[in-house]
């Protein structure tokens, strides 16, 4: 069992943030109002990032979103039709890898964490550096760690401002509603601090 020392440690000295993705389905250009679902949470988190008012961050695609997307329009001089689509994502300052998800035909369910990074490193995995994952998998960009009893293992993941992920690695200080993402680089790790987050997770 993995101890990941930098994420302890993170939890504790580091405030919580706040790091907003949208991701748009793979196969939908656009999002409108009566969407619902994952994508909509994450238009929801970046306009509030934005400062544009939705109500409550519930994944559903209703007047107070419509009305938030149509004034950020407004705003960028885009076409105000109150519809999400690329023009709106880039407005949004969202990262090509954020606008594209896992398709929506799949059986995701979205669940609110607070994810810390680490990297392979002997700070971050001590007294087990230079090991591989739980699962066996070499750790670099692309690895979780996660509580088993919430997140199975060996799920995909897809965390905004990060891409896709496998639940593939375990940590004493991973319990709950809380992730460890796989950093190529110890700074890597620290400039990802601790943020709270909507993911999905592909069982």
């Amino acid at each position: 069992m993995k101890h990941h020392f930098q994420a302890f440690f993170l939890w504790i000295f580091v405030g919580m943030g706040f790091s907003l993705g949208f991701a748009a389905p793979a196969d939908a250009a656009v999002l409108q109002q009566g969407s619902t679902g994952t994508e909509v949470v994450h238009l929801q988190q970046a306009l509030l990032e934005k400062g544009y008012a939705v109500g409550e961050v519930d994944g559903i695609y209703g007047p107070l979103t419509y009305k938030a997307v149509k004034q950020l329009q407004l705003d960028r001089g885009l076409r105000v039709d109150g519809i999400a689509g690329p023009a709106t994502a880039k407005a949004l300052q969202v990262s090509a890898d954020d606008f594209t998800a896992v398709s929506s035909n799949a059986a995701g369910r979205t669940l609110w964490v607070t994810a810390t990074g680490y990297c392979p490193c002997n700070i971050c995995n001590y007294p087990y550096g230079g090991q591989p994952s739980y699962l066996g998998h070499p750790l670099t960009h692309g690895i979780a760690a996660v509580d088993p009893d919430i997140i199975t293992m060996g799920s995909s993941l897809y965390i905004p401002g990060y891409g896709q992920a496998i639940a593939s690695d375990q940590g004493n200080a991973i319990v709950g509603n809380r992730i460890d993402l796989c950093f190529a680089t110890h700074q890597e790790a620290l400039q990802w601090g601790i943020q709270k987050l909507a993911i999905t997770i592909y069982e």
